[in-house]
C-alpha cells in the first residue's frame, strides 16, 4: 500500500520539486510482460530504485543489504516498499545461506511477471565510476530458470547524476538492450561457474556503455569542467522537467570517453587540455563570469527582467507560505546527514511527508477562517511554492547575465579572450572525436 502511494506521490510531484530535470530513456526497449531483473549501477542510496521504477506501469520491487533491516520499524518500513534482504559476505558467512529464503520470495515474485532491481556493484558510491559486479543476481537469474522454467529477462540500466546530493540538479536514466536467460542456458548446464561469469561480464559491458564513467580519479575534475561546458552547449525547454530522450546523456557520455581515450593513449594530449581548462576557469573566477554566458546567448532577455519585476509580488508570497517546507528537509539534511549517499533520500523522504502534512493542514485552517476562499488559497500555495523555484533561477541567470553584459561593455579584451578560450576546448574535444571516427 505504501508503496503505490508514493508511486503517485512522487513521480508527479517530489520529483517535479527535489529535480530539475529528469531524463527517463528507452523505457520501449523493456519487455514489460516477462519476468525482469533491472541490473543498476549504484549511486544514491534508496533513490536509484525508486527512480527506475517510478515510471513503470508495474510495481517496483528491490532488493537490499540485509542489515538494513535490522531495527523492526525500518524492517517494516522496507517490506511496505516491496524491499527484500539479501545477505553479503559482509553480514557475515553464518548469514549467507538466509538469501535461499530471500530469493524463494523473490522467485515468487518473478512468478508472476513481477521485476526487481538489482545493484550487483554490492556497495553505493558517489563516482563516476562503476564497481566490480557481484555474482548475486547472476545466482538468481539462473535460479528462477533452473527451478520454475521462468523466462527471466536481464535489463541493465545506467543511472546518471550530475550531483547526486544536491536540489534541482539532473538525473538521467536510461534502458539499456534486454536480454534472456534462455540465452545462457547451454553455458550453465555444461559449466555454471562459466555462464556466471559470463553473465556478469554481459551486465558489465553493458553498464559499461550506459555509466558515465571516468576511469582515473585524476581526472575527475577536468573531465567535470568539461561536462559542464558540454551541458551549457545544449538548449533545453525551461519549463519542462521531463524527457524521454537519451541525447543528454550520449552527449555527456562522449565527454567521459574522450577523457579517457587521452588518459590512456595520449597523456601530452590531456595535459595540454588540462592546462587551457585550468587557465579557462580561473580567468572565469578573476572576471566573476559563468561558462554559460560565453557559451551562448541566452533568450528572452527583456522578457525574463519583466518577469522578475511583475513576479516578485508572487515570488514573496509563494516563499513566505512554503517557508517551512523549504527550510526544514535542508535542516534535517545538512545538520544529521553526514554521509552523502543518504542525503538525497532523506531529502525527498522528509520533504514528502512534511507536504503531506502541512499543506492539508493549510487547506483546513484556510477552510476554517476563510471559507471557500482559504480553502481555495491554501491550494495554490503548492503551485505558488514551485514557481519559485523557477523565479529563483531566472534571477540568478539574469544576475550572471548583466554581470556579462557590463563586463562586455567595459572590458571587452577579457571577454574576447575567454570566448577564444573557450572555442579552442572545444575545438581539441571536437577533433578528438573525428580523429577517433
Amino acid at each position: 500500500m505504501i508503496s503505490r502511494f508514493l508511486k503517485f506521490i512522487l513521480p508527479p510531484f517530489t520529483f517535479r520539486f527535489f529535480f530539475r530535470r529528469i531524463f527517463y530513456s528507452n523505457l520501449k526497449k523493456v519487455p514489460l510482460d516477462k519476468p525482469l531483473l533491472f541490473v543498476g549501477n549504484h549511486q544514491n542510496s534508496f533513490l536509484d530504485g525508486i527512480l527506475v521504477g517510478s515510471y513503470l506501469p508495474q510495481p517496483i520491487h528491490f532488493t537490499m543489504r540485509a542489515d538494513m533491516f535490522r531495527k523492526p520499524f525500518a524492517r517494516f518500513c522496507l517490506r511496505e516498499l516491496n524491499v527484500s534482504p539479501v545477505y553479503r559476505i559482509e553480514e557475515g558467512l553464518e548469514n549467507v545461506h538466509k538469501n535461499l529464503e530471500a530469493f524463494t520470495g523473490i522467485y515468487e515474485v518473478l512468478k508472476k511477471n513481477g521485476n526487481f532491481i538489482m545493484f550487483s556493484e554490492g556497495i553505493c558510491v558517489q563516482e563516476k565510476r562503476l564497481q566490480r559486479l557481484r555474482k548475486g543476481t547472476a545466482r538468481l537469474a539462473f535460479g528462477a530458470e533452473e527451478k520454475y522454467g521462468l523466462d527471466v529477462n536481464i535489463v541493465p540500466v545506467g543511472i546518471n547524476y550530475t550531483y547526486p546530493s544536491r536540489f534541482r540538479k539532473e538525473v538521467m536514466i536510461n534502458f539499456a538492450d534486454p536480454f534472456s536467460i534462455t540465452e545462457l542456458k547451454g553455458a550453465y548446464l555444461e559449466h555454471p561457474a562459466k555462464a556466471l561469469l559470463a553473465f556478469t561480464e554481459r551486465c558489465d559491458a553493458s553498464l559499461r556503455n550506459e555509466v558515465i564513467i571516468i576511469e582515473d580519479p585524476a581526472n575527475d575534475w577536468l573531465a567535470e569542467q568539461l561536462l559542464k561546458m558540454e551541458r551549457h552547449n545544449i538548449v533545453l525547454p525551461f519549463f519542462r522537467w521531463r524527457f524521454d530522450t537519451d541525447d543528454r546523456r550520449q552527449a555527456e557520455k562522449k565527454v567521459s570517453e574522450k577523457v579517457n581515450h587521452m588518459a590512456r593513449n595520449s597523456k601530452e594530449e590531456l595535459t595540454t587540455l588540462s592546462k587551457k581548462v585550468v587557465s579557462y576557469t580561473e580567468a572565469l573566477a578573476k572576471n566573476r563570469l559563468k561558462d554559460e554566458n560565453i557559451a551562448r546567448r541566452l533568450d528572452w532577455g527583456i522578457l525574463r527582467y519583466l518577469t522578475l519585476v511583475a513576479g516578485f509580488p508572487l515570488f514573496l508570497a509563494g516563499y513566505l507560505s512554503n517557508l517551512i517546507p523549504y527550510i526544514v528537509p535542508k535542516f534535517i539534511c545538512d545538520r544529521y546527514i553526514k554521509d552523502l549517499r543518504f542525503y538525497s533520500s532523506v531529502y525527498i523522504s522528509s520533504a514528502t511527508v512534511l507536504y503531506l502534512i502541512y499543506y492539508p493542514l493549510l487547506m483546513i485552517l484556510g477552510a476554517v477562517f476563510a471559507g471557500w476562499i482559504g480553502f481555495i488559497t491554501a491550494l495554490l500555495i503548492p503551485v505558488a511554492g514551485y514557481l519559485v523555484l523557477f523565479y529563483q533561477e531566472i534571477f540568478w541567470e539574469r544576475l550572471h547575465t548583466l554581470r556579462f553584459n557590463w563586463k562586455k561593455l567595459t572590458d571587452p579584451s577579457s571577454v574576447k579572450d575567454l570566448v577564444s578560450a573557450r572555442k579552442s576546448i572545444m575545438e581539441q574535444m571536437n577533433s578528438l572525436r573525428l580523429r577517433s571516427a
